[in-house]
């Protein structure tokens, strides 16, 4: 007895602690995972506020890293959702008519807006806008650019593409202005859709006129330039073939795009999802839909999934294309122009379409 009280239970009590220490640090690591995750009452939330609306979002985009959800409106408000939060809404006034175009800056915590109608012709001061992802505190406003297109985070930390037309410009985040000298696309195509891979560092432009252009950025001269890696033009001079989203997957191994067909080759839709060869920009395959007409779409951060908007007959409809299994899955809408974002970790996505949101649980059809 007398070696159990003097050995064993300093032993027992080591263990015991060990245990303590063991079960407080899983207690830790599970409220962080519950504070870094989305919340469980943020749907309901977002449906609540969204119910009987009549300021039709224009797009929608989650950061996964920030756990923010970003939503701009036909009225140029812009929504930043921390979804981490049961209610937390800020909204702001971003652009004097629709916020088109978001992308998010995870490095920098930051989100960038533009809208195609911001003209420095008509007024000065306004232009694509940087805003802090959380508060959204206005943090620059990018001035002296006509119609500003789509807009993306490049490969390299704290630059930033955004597009003017058929010009592509590079942002320095630290430096709160535009850096180097612009690529211009070539043809009188604008620029509709931007895409980067940061492993790779490639980065993937489209174009109205359905061109694929692959840059890097050269960051070996005292301002940083794009470098052209290769290019393709499948339509021709074909007008209207609007790149409507391109997606890098695999670490940039392949490339995706949705496109409008020339008037000529469409059959059953009017537009196409292609998956491209890389090292070549030949088209390896095509996969399956079934939207007659597709007026808006957008590739989903981190995840291999596509989300479109359009018609299918007259019916407003949103169809989801998983780029893994080419498997397709369509939701009805009430509107010809209703959008969507996918929450890929909750398993779930949100509908947005007239007079308020819809939830869906996509992956749960798998």
């Amino acid at each position: 007895m007398a070696f159990y009280d003097s050995m064993e239970g300093p032993r027992f009590a080591r263990a015991l602690r060990g245990l303590v220490a063991i079960a407080c640090l899983a207690v830790l690591t599970s409220c962080h995972w519950l504070q870094d995750s989305i919340h469980p009452d943020f749907f309901q939330a977002f449906i609540d506020v969204n119910r009987r609306g009549d300021d039709h979002a224009a797009t929608a985009v989650f950061d996964p890293q920030l756990r923010v959800l970003a939503v701009g409106r036909e009225s140029g408000l812009l929504e930043l959702w921390d979804t981490r939060q049961p209610n937390s809404r800020v909204a702001l006034k971003a652009h004097d008519a629709r916020t088109e175009f978001i992308a998010f800056g995870p490095d920098d915590g930051i989100v960038l807006t533009a809208s195609m109608f911001d003209s420095h012709m008509i007024d000065p001061d306004v232009g694509p806008r940087v805003w802090d992802a959380y508060t959204g505190e206005l943090l620059v406003t990018l001035t002296g650019l006509n119609g500003p297109g789509p807009i993306a985070a490049s490969p390299v930390k704290g630059l930033y593409l955004l597009a003017e037309s058929n010009r592509l410009w590079l942002y320095d985040h630290r430096q709160r202005q535009l850096v180097g000298t612009p690529y211009e696309v070539e043809r009188s195509g604008q620029v509709t859709a931007i895409t980067s891979d940061r492993t790779s560092g490639l980065i993937a432009v489209g174009s109205s006129n359905g061109d694929l252009i692959l840059l890097q950025l050269d960051l070996t001269r005292e301002q940083p330039r794009f470098a052209v890696v290769r290019q393709i033009a499948p339509y021709g001079r074909h007008v209207r073939t609007d790149v409507l989203t391109l997606a890098l997957l695999d670490e940039g191994r392949r490339l995706v795009s949705v496109g409008w067909l020339p008037e000529a080759e469409r059959t059953d839709s009017q537009a196409e999802i292609s998956e491209w060869d890389v090292s070549t920009l030949q088209r390896k395959r095509t996969y399956p839909f079934t939207l007659q007409t597709v007026n808006w779409a957008a590739a989903t951060p981190g995840s291999p999934w596509l989300v479109l908007a359009g018609l299918e007959s007259t019916r407003g409809k949103i169809e989801l294309v998983d780029l893994s299994t080419g498997i397709a899955w369509r939701y009805k809408a009430n509107t010809s122009h209703p959008r969507a974002v996918l929450f890929p970790e909750a398993r779930a996505g949100l509908i947005l379409q007239s007079g308020g949101a819809t939830r869906i649980n996509y992956l749960d059809q798998q």
